[in-house]
């Protein structure tokens, strides 16, 4: 038989799913359709935004170039991945390195296709955008310091193609995007802590490689305490409606996730660490809904 059997197909897909990290692109596609209606949005019916076939082609665009850009990042990083990610690797591995670049190659330039249906404008800043992620993934993710400013601020990228499209220059906009830097970059030094090990052999330079896991975790309390103050600054803020508890919940969290930091020097502790502040996240883009939340203004969603 020539074709792939039905079993065999489960697993290559599987295998992509993994690779694209399709978790992290359905949470970017939902955190964009968020952001459309409850921050960018400026009274606008909520059924006109989310049929606004521009804004589509965009979150379409952006959900196809991120993940080429996970791709593109597991291609370099398959190695390494084999003592940080043993099971997911395993998993990836049913997928070639040939094809993966293939897709690699396809999704960005079906993702500027689609940009180009906007405005060649559009299509410049996804160019300018898979750019930045190939560079990330060939030269930038190994150099200390920069490969996490790098990290967060491509992961942010794919916003700045609604804050233009939207010319929405608004204060509470920079507040969010503020809060959302810094809770992505205590989650990628978490991240580093876990794979510390790998980024040892295959010559990373991290935090804890260049620094040492105690210098680390002082960076990452430096951060935590600013995140806590940062997000009882945005509680504070009458603009967040709502969502002010969710700001709330996260500065204590926050101020509570220092003590196991300090208390274990455990990969499992870190993992786990790194897995609620991801979680805290996915938390934040599901509260965006209570944003000045008027039960008098539910007939925006019609």
């Amino acid at each position: 038989m020539n074709g792939l059997s039905p079993r065999k197909l489960f697993v290559k897909t599987l295998a992509l799913f993994t690779v694209i990290r399709g978790y992290n692109i359905a949470m970017l596609i939902l955190a964009q359709y968020m952001a459309s209606l409850f921050i960018f949005n400026e009274g606008k019916n909520h059924l006109e935004i989310l049929l606004d076939k521009n804004l589509n082609f965009i979150i379409i665009a952006s959900a196809l170039s991120a993940a080429a850009g996970y791709i593109i990042n597991n291609f370099y990083d398959l190695e390494r991945d084999s003592i940080s990610r043993p099971l997911q690797n395993y998993i990836e591995r049913f997928v070639s390195q040939n094809f993966k670049l293939n897709t690699y190659l396809a999704l960005n330039f079906l993702a500027l296709g689609i940009a180009f249906l906007v405005s060649w404008r559009v299509a410049l800043f996804f160019l300018v955008y898979q750019f930045l992620v190939w560079f990330y993934s060939h030269k930038a993710n190994k150099i200390v310091w920069l490969n996490n400013l790098y990290s967060v601020i491509l992961m942010v990228f794919p916003f700045f193609a609604l804050f233009l499209y939207y010319e929405n220059f608004t204060q509470i906009i920079f507040f969010h995007a503020a809060y959302l830097l810094l809770l992505l970059l205590v989650t990628d030094i978490l991240k580093d802590l876990t794979t510390s090990t790998a980024d040892a052999i295959y010559h990373y330079s991290t935090l804890p490689i260049i620094y040492g896991d105690k210098t680390t975790k002082y960076i990452l309390t430096v951060l935590m305490i600013f995140t806590a103050v940062w997000s009882v600054f945005m509680w504070t803020d009458t603009a967040t409606g709502y969502m002010k508890y969710f700001f709330l919940f996260s500065a204590i969290l926050n101020l509570l996730m220092i003590f196991p930091l300090w208390g274990s020097n455990s990969k499992t502790t870190y993992k786990i660490l790194h897995l609620i502040f991801k979680l805290l996240i996915g938390f934040g883009i599901f509260n965006m809904v209570f944003i000045d939340l008027n039960p008098l203004d539910l007939q925006k969603i019609i």
